[in-house]
């Protein structure tokens, strides 16, 4: 089991940021998704993402907290980060001025590499979450 946790400040506001996240059913932020199917709606819902690089993604949304700007959600196998029963957390708070801090964190088990490679490849997948975001809303 390895915990990896990644925090970022970013140029916008919390608002804005959570909305982003929060749209558990919309990627458009997400380069490269090509399809997504979702089933059902709100706690429960499950989006099934198309990337042509990867096998499909059948991301699970767990919970979700409005007030506190918390999205809880799963996936049974991530295999392009090499993790499987993977549970993930994003986290936006407010900062001052038109800014907020965004933490992105999961727990999981690690499958087929040691964890310091798993543990680094998901590190850098969060930042690139948080560019993704960024990039998205300053168009």
């Amino acid at each position: 089991m390895i915990e990896v946790k990644v925090e970022g400040e970013m140029a916008f506001s919390a608002e804005k940021v959570w909305g982003v996240i929060a749209d558990f059913g919309n990627v458009d932020w997400v380069p490269g998704v090509e399809k997504v199917e979702l089933e059902g709606e709100g706690v429960g819902m499950i989006r099934h993402l198309t990337v042509p690089v990867f096998p499909q993604l059948h991301e699970r949304m767990d919970a979700i907290d409005s007030e506190k700007m918390i999205l809880d959600y799963s996936i049974p196998s991530v295999e392009f980060l090499h993790l499987k029963d993977y549970k993930a957390r994003a986290q936006v708070s407010e900062l001052e001025g038109e800014r907020c801090g965004l933490v992105w964190s999961c727990v999981s088990e690690v499958d087929g590499v040691e964890d310091a490679q798993a543990i680094s490849e998901t590190e850098a997948f969060y930042r690139d979450i948080m560019t993704w975001i960024g990039d998205y809303l300053s168009k």
